[in-house]
């Protein structure tokens, strides 16, 4: 599970996903094959990769005897996965069954819908009839190692409870039966393929149903007990048989982890390994963050009509109608109750039959053992790890694969939120993001999916209206900030002026607000908005989704806009990579710049005229509910004057202190309402030393900010 995720460091990628296949060589922890008896030989298994562990020293935890780790090679793919990413945002931007960018389960309305296996398993996790049953750990709350102000600290773990939110949506599917969605990425330790091989960091092994879940104790390397829940899972057999297979000559014997799970020695921090609670300080990272949780509220119904869904791009799960509490599900013929709880358990060890309801006194006790524990080592009984029968899939299980995007909306909009979504190859099965304006491209194979839409005028979003309680602007109580007085500019009044002083002199902030009344600048304005958007869709302005330069996500994570740069590098979004020379620039953006600079001048007619001459122009498009989180202009060789005009839709433009990671001083201390022809001026080097800022449309929306940057910077 990814809760979980303790993956040799140290090492090269391919070295460090062989190395942790692990289990003993000691005699009495030989794997239970399910097909019957014992696997005694663990080298005789082309499928059984290992390091053999003999002795555990702090000093080196993954060491043997002789010091040296023991490994067979990974079996190669001979074919890829339907479905399947390198990025974890390419999972949940395109597959409606995961959309979790941290944690490892993934549920709406307490059901789940996704679960992923990755990194290094709990003890007594297995892989068994080639995959066809799966027992892991669920819910969290692992001990783990964790960043904190640049040092790696040790988080200890905690008892799982059966009303954590991970841990009760499993539960719900078990009692209900829904069946879920397992995926798997290149560091989970039971999986016997080398999906690195093929450039494959997660794959969709498929439909599941959830046969059992019990709780157990762990002991962790810190030695303490806690409650873990386990699950085991089944593969659901009208899917036929899994793609995996098709690499098999002979069958996969069982899999599971016996030993304890050992801390990383290495623990150098790097940026590409995930953990259990991966947060970011990286503020462009909370979009995603915020827009996709762990969790999500949708209605558990079976779909309506396609029209009703399409905009969303999201099919419902379906539920069963029956439901059982785990007190009432018809027993096996190895369950019996335990005589202090009456809680019915299962058989799942051959030491013997325990109570494993975690609440009860007698708990991972074997009755009229007294108050000792089972042992630590256990082996599953023969008759827990048989396949069962189950119920007939419902139809919304029987095709898991995305459906295409929609690329002739009937309404031509193509601006909408589903847009923003991701797409599945037909050809090779990627999933990739949408990272074009102009078109759905496969980040594989290149399959382009041509977009078919018309322009948005700004009278479909003028109206529109930001979700505040104020109509301007707010300033937040003790921020220091003040309100100048608001006065008018231009011949014809083509706006007014409102400026905000930053306390202890630390710059400015200008609203020039455009007088959408007035009779000049108008359709020069429309035309604008009219025209970026033709260029965009044509490809004559580039509009693209750019790598953020530092995350803590698996694979590439891209911006939550588009972005397209003209003039002097901007390092922040592209870099070189993102930008044209003033020569080739789109007439979209050259006309986007002279706005800027006649409109400043105008409006801040007693500054010198210099201090708004720009050499650069980040152009930026937002469709609906994408937003550029917190960040700050700290270029260097940046000048000191910001000026960002916005078209569409209007916005919500936010400012907070820099620097400040807690208390009042960390909330919102001004806030601004942007209207189409709006431009927001940030003048002086202090508004990017001391604040940063965000913005938020309201829906479409496309800005165009200049700047002053030193070509010759270093």
């Amino acid at each position: 599970m990814v809760h979980n995720k303790r993956a040799l460091e140290g090492e090269s990628e391919n070295c460090s996903v062989k190395a942790i296949k692990r289990t003993h060589l000691d005699s009495t922890n030989l794997l239970p094959n399910p097909q019957g008896g014992q696997i005694n030989d663990h080298g005789s298994s082309d499928f059984t990769r290992r390091i053999s562990i003999i002795k555990e020293e702090e000093e080196s935890p993954f060491d043997d005897q002789d010091g040296q780790l023991k490994l067979n090679p990974l079996q190669e793919l001979s074919v890829m996965p339907h479905i399947w990413a390198q990025s974890r945002q390419e999972v949940c931007e395109s597959f409606e069954w995961f959309r979790s960018y941290q944690s490892g389960v993934y549920f709406a309305n307490n059901v789940t819908k996704g679960y992923l296996l990755s990194g290094f398993p709990a003890k007594r996790d297995g892989f068994f009839h080639c995959g066809k049953l799966i027992i892991s750990h669920g819910g969290g709350k692992a001990e783990s190692v964790q960043q904190s102000k640049g040092q790696m600290k040790l988080r200890l773990a905690d008892d799982q409870k059966a009303e954590d939110k991970s841990v009760r949506a499993l539960l719900t599917n078990y009692k209900q039966q829904i069946p879920l969605v397992l995926l798997v990425d290149d560091r989970y330790a039971l999986f016997p393929y080398n999906l690195g091989g093929k450039n494959i960091t997660y794959a969709v092994l498929g439909v599941y149903t959830i046969t059992h879940a019990w709780a157990e104790y762990e002991i962790t390397k810190s030695g303490e007990k806690h409650v873990r829940f386990k699950f085991s899972f089944q593969w659901c057999e009208e899917q036929g048989q899994p793609w995996w297979h098709a690499t098999q000559e002979t069958p996969l014997e069982g899999r599971v982890i016996h030993m304890p799970v050992p801390l990383p020695k290495d623990t150098t921090w790097n940026q590409n390994r995930e953990t259990d609670h991966a947060r970011t300080s990286e503020s462009d990272f909370e979009d995603f963050m915020d827009s996709s949780p762990d969790s999500e509220s949708v209605l558990c119904t079976p779909p309506v009509s396609l029209e009703k869904v399409t905009s969303k791009l999201s099919r419902r799960i379906p539920v069963k109608t029956s439901e059982f509490l785990l007190s009432e599900r018809t027993p096996g013929l190895a369950d019996r109750k335990c005589s202090h709880c009456e809680m019915p358990s299962p058989l799942i060890f051959s030491v013997g039959w325990v109570c494993l309801n975690a609440t009860c006194n007698h708990f991972w006790h074997l009755p009229g053992a007294g108050d000792n524990l089972i042992p630590d080592e256990l082996n599953f009984h023969e008759s827990f790890l048989q396949l069962r029968p189950l119920a007939p899939l419902d139809n919304g299980f029987r095709d898991i694969n995305p459906p295409q995007p929609v690329t002739k909306p009937s309404d031509k909009i193509t601006t909408l939120q589903s847009f923003t979504r991701g797409m599945h190859c037909k050809r090779c099965g990627r999933l990739s993001c949408r990272s074009k304006w102009e078109h759905w491209e496969c980040a594989h194979c290149h399959n382009v999916l041509a977009i078919i839409g018309t322009i948005r005028p700004v009278r479909d979003l003028r109206g529109l209206q930001p979700t505040v309680n104020f109509e301007w602007y707010f300033v937040g109580k003790n921020s220091g900030i003040t309100k100048g007085p608001a006065y008018m500019f231009g011949t014809e009044v083509e706006g007014n002026v409102v400026t905000f002083l930053l306390p202890e002199g630390r710059g400015k902030i200008h609203h020039i607000q455009h007088n959408s009344r007035g009779p000049r600048d108008l359709a020069r304005l429309d035309t604008l908005f009219e025209e970026y958007q033709k260029q965009a869709a044509d490809g004559r302005l580039p509009f693209r989704r750019w790598p953020l330069r530092s995350h803590k996500l698996r694979g590439v994570l891209l911006t939550n806009y588009f972005s397209q740069n003209c003039g002097v590098p901007y390092h922040y979004v592209g870099g070189t990579a993102n930008t044209l020379s003033w020569e080739e620039a789109p007439t979209a953006v050259v006309d986007a710049k002279n706005f800027i600079e006649e409109r400043t001048k105008q409006a801040l007619n007693n500054r010198n005229s210099q201090d708004f001459l720009f050499n650069e122009v980040l152009s930026a498009a937002y469709m609906e509910k994408q937003k550029m989180s917190f960040h700050t202009d700290d270029e260097k060789g940046l000048g000191p004057v910001v000026a960002g005009l916005s078209l569409g839709s209007p916005a919500l433009m936010h400012f907070r202190r820099r620097h400040v990671k807690h208390g009042p001083e960390r909330k919102t201390c001004l806030s601004i309402i942007l209207r189409h022809g709006d431009i927001l001026v940030m003048d002086g080097t202090g508004v990017q030393q001391y604040y940063e800022h965000m913005v938020e449309p309201t829906n479409f929306r496309i800005a165009a900010t200049a700047r002053l940057i030193d070509s010759d910077r270093k």
